[in-house]
């Protein structure tokens, strides 16, 4: 399995475990999170 799929089923997982009615972060935002890049310390 390559990364981009690792972070996919990943995020997939992250996605289904969420409770009903909370938001969920965009892909873009969990991977900028696992990475340690944030906006705010980019």
């Amino acid at each position: 399995m390559d990364f981009n799929s690792l972070m996919e089923k990943a995020y997939e997982d992250y996605f289904n475990s969420l409770a009903e009615g909370e938001e969920a972060l965009s892909f873009s935002e969990f991977k900028q999170i696992l990475s340690g890049k944030t906006k705010a310390t980019d």
